[in-house]
């Protein structure tokens, strides 16, 4: 176990919301208006209301710099939007007081329709996942907060991995990036090829390199999506958008490889109607797994076999609305928010620490199409 890892109960933090201001049916109604905060206690549960914390276009996913100072946002825009065909990102700095933000700058993010961001451990570089146009990009941060101008491009291609030949024309979507926990390597994962990138990074310079070898080519269908490591750094969970599965992958640190290890159903096997994984994120005391199941509208508990890393299903939780895109894990592990993107609110849910399952604690809160939630400890 890993309880160390841990807050303390009765901590205060700023709860983060991104959302879709787009009123396009499949994103959101066009109610929202940016990102939004509200105040979180860990030892009552207790969640405010949200608040506009900032006013700007289609934040669909938030990292919160190691500082706790800044906060940045992907502006998931598209061919669609009128003033620009390539998305960008925005930096912000947090009042430490209220919890409202002020816009630093942006940088495009070379690319359309952003839909991920990650930064590395010292701050000095952000990587973003350009989900239509199927590239990563490398972006520096200054120490004042603002952001430079892309540093590193790097496009998707290839043949999709696991595929017989001669199949349809392979589409490359980048969906998620993340660094690993000893910063030397960015993970970034690509639904169409279904492979998981690694590359090597030179944080000074908010550069990346391909790493050798430069990806791992997943044999199952799984449509790589999201992507987080266990806390022991040794396993990492892939959900996967092809259907309702959790892969669970092996990690050489050393060498800045992977395995593909099993697969296991993130919804019961009575279940066959279509349905598609969102988000994973792996409790903080490493016992559990969660994975959001799109069309099913639950969340997955798994539990963590502690000496191989592989994932099983405890429960489907139902959460009663439609299109759970994300979720998040407070910083304490013992409750966990369900975003309904399509239903327009946050579930509050409780986590039973013995057997990982979950269990509502208070009504459903109202938001336009939240998509993402981070935390940030009030001073």
């Amino acid at each position: 176990m890993l309880a160390e890892r841990i807050p303390a109960a009765g901590k205060e933090y700023f709860a983060y919301w991104g959302t879709y201001t787009t009123s396009l049916p499949r994103f959101g109604n066009g109610e929202s208006r940016g990102i939004y905060v509200s105040r979180f206690n860990t030892e009552t549960g207790k969640l405010s209301r949200p608040e506009l914390a900032a006013e700007t276009k289609s934040p669909s996913y938030l990292a919160v710099h190691p500082s706790g100072r800044f906060l940045y946002a992907v502006n998931e825009l598209g061919d669609e939007d009128t003033e620009t065909a390539n998305g960008y990102m925005t930096a912000f700095s947090i009042d430490s007081r209220t919890g409202k933000l002020r816009e630093l700058n942006r940088a495009s993010t070379k690319g359309v329709m952003p839909c991920h961001l990650n930064l590395d451990k010292t701050g000095s570089m952000v990587a973003v996942a350009n989900w239509s146009s199927g590239s990563t990009v490398s972006i520096p941060v200054h120490k004042d907060g603002t952001l430079g101008e892309a540093a590193t491009f790097y496009q998707h291609a290839g043949e999709r991995s696991g595929a017989p030949p001669g199949g349809p024309k392979v589409e490359v979507h980048c969906h998620s990036v993340n660094f690993t926990h000893d910063n030397r390597f960015l993970v970034t994962t690509d639904t169409g090829l279904n492979k998981v990138f690694v590359h090597r990074i030179d944080p000074a310079k908010a550069t990346f390199t391909d790493q050798d070898p430069p990806y791992l080519g997943l044999k199952h269908q799984a449509n790589p999506r999201q992507f987080r490591f266990h806390p022991n750094g040794k396993w990492a969970y892939i959900s996967n958008e092809s259907g309702p599965g959790c892969t669970m992958l092996r990690y050489d640190a050393q060498r800045g490889v992977f395995e593909e290890g099993p697969t296991a159903r993130t919804v019961p096997e009575s279940y066959r109607e279509r349905m598609t994984c969102a988000e994973v994120e792996a409790h903080p005391d490493g016992r559990f797994v969660y994975v959001s199941n799109r069309g099913h509208n639950s969340i997955a508990a798994m539990s963590v076999d502690q000496s191989t890393g592989a994932p099983s299903l405890i429960e489907a939780f139902p959460l009663d609305g439609k299109n759970p895109r994300s979720f998040n894990i407070d910083p304490s592990g013992r409750y966990l928010f369900a975003m309904l993107q399509s239903s327009h609110a946050i579930v509050p849910l409780r986590i039973d620490p013995e057997t990982g399952k979950l269990s509502r604690y208070g009504e459903n809160i109202p938001l336009s199409a939240p998509v993402c939630l981070k935390f940030v400890e009030t001073s």
